[in-house]
């Protein structure tokens, strides 16, 4: 039996292509709701990009009949805009009905008072779900794009090598397979913690130790010696560092990027980014130019350079080599070894022969993600590294965020390659205090 979805603008916001994904069912937008959308496509941001991208889609069904009437989609299934309008059905006493969510909340009610099938709201905001409940309505949350990542520890592939096979992986630092086992993963050798890698042919396990330490940094658990395997493989185009704060995610990567940057020459250029996550002021309202608008969102960045910079800048100083330039950052800048940006900049933008390293991926939707990746040319690496338990968008979670997107669809891909890292490495009390505080 056909049902009635009701959408909240928190679902469209988060995927405007929500509309095609429901099959025969209809799919009802309130008023309210264009109303919201009006207000945030003029956002400069990715929620303003999807708020236009939406009013585009509804444009263009426009085409098709009076929208208010209904307009049938190729799914089967009808879109139509519901009007706000009065009904014996009423909110609580007192409830401001000059705020979108409850006009919204109205619309539901008056809907599942006409109609004979199935009425639900479908809405990311969990207040409004719990209002809704609260109200005795059906609700749920937007499902088509969760995927779901396995247990801690089921993505690690498990061998049991024996002693010749031990020993060639000290003398040639691997081990031939007969048959094929899945690129690029993280594989612990039963009764023993020697950290390996398989190959990105599937035909061979690495070792992932014994090798010199990268840009000076040499790794302190299991989990970073499978980072920087996967780093240091030129074979390797996408890696996803997934982790808590303190694990070496970012440090790790900027080391391995510097390392083959600089060192080696194998990228042209380091290109690190974030998303602007607007919980605050937007990056239009900080004072100066644009480097100095970006900086408080890079600090993290900048605060990893400086670390892994100033023992080679302090060398050259005793050397009598100091650069005109104080700052090894800017003196990388000045040479076009190093380009700090925000995710903003880079859409539309096709980009060779680089390191990119987009630091907190996991505010980043699946849309967003492909977005980034479809940027990269030929010899380009990207690494994602965040926290997917860690969210700060408002429409984003767990299950739907891009990182964990990413790792559902790409595992197994010869380019691809994931970490989950769970040890923290910044300071004794900092582990400590993760834990207990």
């Amino acid at each position: 039996m056909p049902k009635v979805y009701i959408l909240d603008s928190s679902v469209l916001l988060h995927d405007p292509t929500a509309i095609y994904q429901f099959q025969e069912h209809e799919i009802v937008i309130p008023y309210a709701v264009l109303e919201e959308l009006e207000h945030k496509k003029r956002l400069l941001n990715n929620i303003g990009r999807a708020a236009r991208e939406t009013v585009q889609n509804l444009d263009q069904l426009r085409e098709k009949g009076q929208l208010s009437q209904g307009v049938k989609l190729k799914s089967g299934g009808v879109l139509r805009i519901e009007l706000n309008h009065s009904s014996p059905q009423k909110l609580p006493l007192a409830s401001d009905l000059t705020l979108p969510e409850n006009r919204i909340l109205s619309v539901v009610l008056n809907l599942r008072q006409e109609e004979e099938r199935p009425v639900i709201l479908v809405t990311k905001d969990i207040a409004m779900r719990v209002k809704a409940d609260a109200l005795g309505l059906a609700t749920q949350d937007y499902f088509n794009d969760k995927v779901y990542l396995p247990p801690l520890g089921d993505d690690v592939l498990r061998i049991t090598p024996d002693e010749q096979e031990i020993k060639s992986l000290y003398s040639e630092g691997a081990i031939k397979l007969n048959q094929a086992v899945p690129p690029n993963a993280c594989v612990l050798a039963e009764n023993t913690s020697l950290p390996l890698v398989s190959s990105t042919s599937g035909r061979e396990i690495l070792a992932a130790f014994g090798h010199k330490p990268t840009w000076e940094i040499t790794p302190r658990n299991l989990e970073q010696h499978w980072a920087l395997a996967l780093l240091n493989n030129p074979g390797v185009h996408l890696v996803n560092l997934m982790g808590p704060a303190g694990t070496g995610k970012t440090l790790l990567a900027l080391a391995s990027g510097l390392e083959q940057t600089i060192h080696s020459e194998r990228y042209a250029r380091i290109l690190c980014a974030r998303p602007v996550v607007p919980l605050g002021k937007d990056i239009g309202y900080l004072p100066g130019e644009k480097d100095d608008k970006v900086r408080p969102y890079m600090q993290p960045i900048y605060d990893n350079l400086d670390l892994l910079l100033r023992p080679k800048r302090e060398r050259e100083r005793e050397k009598g080599i100091e650069a005109v330039i104080d700052s090894a950052v800017d003196l990388l800048k000045k040479k076009k070894q190093l380009e700090v940006e925000i995710l903003t900049y880079i859409r539309g933008r096709s980009i060779p022969n680089q390191f990119i390293i987009i630091d907190e991926a996991q505010n980043l939707s699946a849309h967003e993600v492909k977005t980034i990746i479809t940027r990269a040319g030929e010899g380009t690496k990207i690494v994602l590294c965040g926290d997917p338990d860690q969210i700060d968008h408002p429409y984003l979670d767990k299950e739907s965020n891009g990182m964990t997107y990413v790792a559902a669809r790409l595992q197994g891909q010869s380019f691809y390659g994931q970490v989950r890292l769970v040890k923290g490495e910044r300071s004794t009390m900092a582990t400590i205090a993760a834990d207990l505080l």
